[in-house]
């Protein structure tokens, strides 16, 4: 009874390992299937990722929001939020992308502790559709 167990056990493992060394890239006849042709199923990326950016003021004691969209059917994919001098008082409160009919980032500020004007801007990465 047990050296029945052990044959299948045996045998299972040979095959296993038959099965491998045949389906890998190494073995010296390939027991898979004929070599992939199928077309690229996305166009290459080069020269379809672009950024935009827009800035809008800051004023101190205040806030500002400053929105910038990809161009016509791009899809954006990143996104930043910056000022233009840094001030520990002009805070990120929000930074997302937005969506919807034209897509793009929106970044909003609070500057109530601040004591100088500053520039805010928002930036948008964008894939550019397939031409």
């Amino acid at each position: 009874m047990k050296t029945n167990w052990l044959l299948g056990v045996a045998v299972g493992i040979a095959t296993g390992i038959t099965l491998v060394v045949a389906c890998s890239d190494d073995s010296p006849d390939d027991a898979d299937a004929a070599v992939c042709d199928c077309p690229a199923a996305e166009p290459p990326l080069a020269g379809r990722i672009t950024s935009v950016r827009d800035m809008n003021p800051i004023t101190p004691g205040g806030a500002g929001i400053t929105s910038v969209d990809c161009p016509a059917g791009a899809t954006v994919i990143a996104g930043a939020c910056e000022v233009m001098d840094v001030d520990a008082n002009v805070v990120v409160m929000e930074s997302r992308f937005t969506r919807g009919s034209q897509q793009g980032y929106l970044c909003r500020w609070s500057a109530l502790n601040a004591t100088a004007n500053n520039t805010g801007f928002a930036e948008a990465i964008c894939l550019m559709p397939a031409p």
